[in-house]
């Protein structure tokens, strides 16, 4: 088949957050088989990225975008722009009639991308409305009136990606259902998960008391909540049983608010962007990801699981990934319980190194790349037929 990917990140083999290198591997493993071609926003900066990805593709259409650093009122409306920009760009290569199927990354490629007979597969890495309907939940006052407006408006969106799409993937069955509630377009949701990495065998000494947090940060509002709850809320409970603990928040893009607490306290640690996921994850003693909205998977808890690291998360986080709290990796919910459970991690050798043989296991019997990319042919299968 000959099939365009549209992505709204350039996916490349070090990408700075989890789906853009979920899409590198899929573009690499379906070139095997199909004829790829890519069409994908770039940030300024990035051109030197596509290179990885291009020995896999026919052609690469680059869609530029400008680097924002300060998040305000109009950075997200040019952000908002250049998305609708964006898919109206990629509409019209879609458009030239050459393609067996379009292959739509991120929901918000879809909200206004023109759709003509060729067909069109929705892969919806986050359920936006999900995360959207949480957080107007837990708002208060005004905000909750804000929050009310935002999830209308995100619900409408999504169901406009949904309804011109003739197939959508979700990294979950708990996605699948809820998505499929909302758009009423049922029969056409399949579950896609999210591949697990396959990392190697090689060990890295354990730093004592280093618990980690990896995640993108800069067009990631929810991971910076995430990062920030933990170290204001959890953090200082876990400090007062383990004086030597450090709070490791690494990944692209922290913020202003991260950096300068960073600064002031020198357990909490802020790195920035790491290019080496394997080795972080091992020098870690725990993974903590205390997910307060939850999206599609959080991938960032499937590659510490394939690393070996125990990890310890809210309900919200275990929901596409639905591990055995206990044997798996700890589930825990509210500042006290969250802290009691990394706490025992960071005391227990014994059970860290039990969930942490556990998890990679699971990682690699539930989610492997291997049966992903299998099912993933099965569907461009019966939508060839």
């Amino acid at each position: 088949m000959r099939i365009l990917f549209v992505s709204l990140f350039l996916p490349h083999d070090n990408a700075y957050h989890a789906g853009g290198r979920f899409v590198f591997e899929v573009i690499k493993s379906l070139s095997a088989r199909h004829q790829i071609e890519l069409a994908a926003r770039f940030e300024e900066g990035e051109e030197a990225l596509a290179e990885s990805v291009r020995p896999y593709c026919g052609n690469v259409y680059l869609f530029p975008y400008r680097s924002c650093g300060k998040r305000g009122p109009l950075d997200k409306l040019r952000l908002a722009l250049n998305y609708i920009s964006f898919s109206r760009w990629a509409s019209g290569i879609a458009s030239s009639g050459k393609y067996d199927l379009v292959q739509l990354e991120w929901v918000e490629s879809g909200f206004f991308f023109r759709k003509n007979s060729t067909p069109v597969v929705l892969d919806a890495h986050d359920v936006l409305s999900k995360p959207a309907e949480r957080v107007k939940t837990q708002s208060k006052g005004i905000s909750r009136l804000v929050q009310e407006m935002r999830f209308l408006a995100m619900t409408g969106l999504e169901r406009r990606a949904v309804k011109k799409s003739d197939l959508v993937l979700t990294r979950s069955e708990y996605d699948r259902r809820y998505l499929a509630a909302r758009t009423g377009c049922d029969v056409k949701v399949k579950v896609v998960a999210h591949p697990a990495p396959g990392f190697s065998e090689r060990r890295f000494p354990r730093g004592p008391g280093s618990i980690l947090f990896l995640a993108s940060y800069k067009y990631r509002t929810e991971n910076v909540r995430a990062a920030l709850y933990f170290y204001k809320n959890i953090f200082p409970v876990i400090k007062r049983e383990v004086p030597d603990a450090r709070f490791i928040a690494a990944g692209y893009g922290p913020t202003g608010e991260m950096l300068s607490a960073a600064r002031d306290d020198p357990s909490f640690v802020v790195p920035g962007f790491v290019p080496h996921l394997e080795e972080s994850y091992k020098k870690a003693h725990v993974f903590a990801a205390p997910i307060l909205t939850g999206g599609g998977i959080i991938a960032k808890i499937l590659e510490a699981m394939a690393a070996g690291l125990p990890v310890v998360t809210t309900p919200y986080g275990n929901e596409g990934i639905e591990a055995v709290s206990g044997m798996d990796l700890l589930v825990a919910d509210g500042p006290e319980e969250f802290a009691s459970s990394v706490i025992k991690l960071l005391r227990d050798d014994e059970l860290a190194a039990r969930l942490g043989k556990n998890g990679r296991e699971f990682t690699q019997k539930n989610f492997s790349l291997e049966r992903i990319m299998a099912d993933l042919d099965n569907i461009y299968s019966c939508l060839k037929k």
